[in-house]
């Protein structure tokens, strides 16, 4: 059974969905008003750092970060990425000794 059909199933009632670690499980209305609370949080969030992604500068930088990390993987070091992305998900890859240069 799919995501779209376990969605479809919980709303009628048919079974019931955990919709986070401690959930004892919903169904029925209650699946249905927390999915469309959900659904209308993430269409109503006023996110401004998705629309900077699209600006070229910012694409440079994240091809910058790209050839970074293929050079850490070559045992190049580097101190620090340009980009959020970057250092959210491969900063502990970057050098923190300076003693090292």
């Amino acid at each position: 059974m799919n995501t779209v059909q376990k969605i479809h199933a919980a709303l009628a009632g048919d079974i019931t969905l955990k919709t986070w670690w401690g959930c004892p499980g919903l169904t029925g209305a209650p699946f249905r008003s927390w999915f469309l609370a959900c659904l209308m949080a993430k269409i109503n969030r006023d996110d401004r750092r998705r629309w900077r992604r699209l600006v070229p500068d910012y694409q440079a930088s994240l091809h910058r970060d790209a050839r970074r990390l293929t050079e850490i993987r070559h045992r190049i070091i580097h101190r620090q990425f340009e980009t959020d992305i970057f250092n959210r998900r491969f900063g502990h890859l970057l050098t923190k000794d300076w003693r090292l240069l």
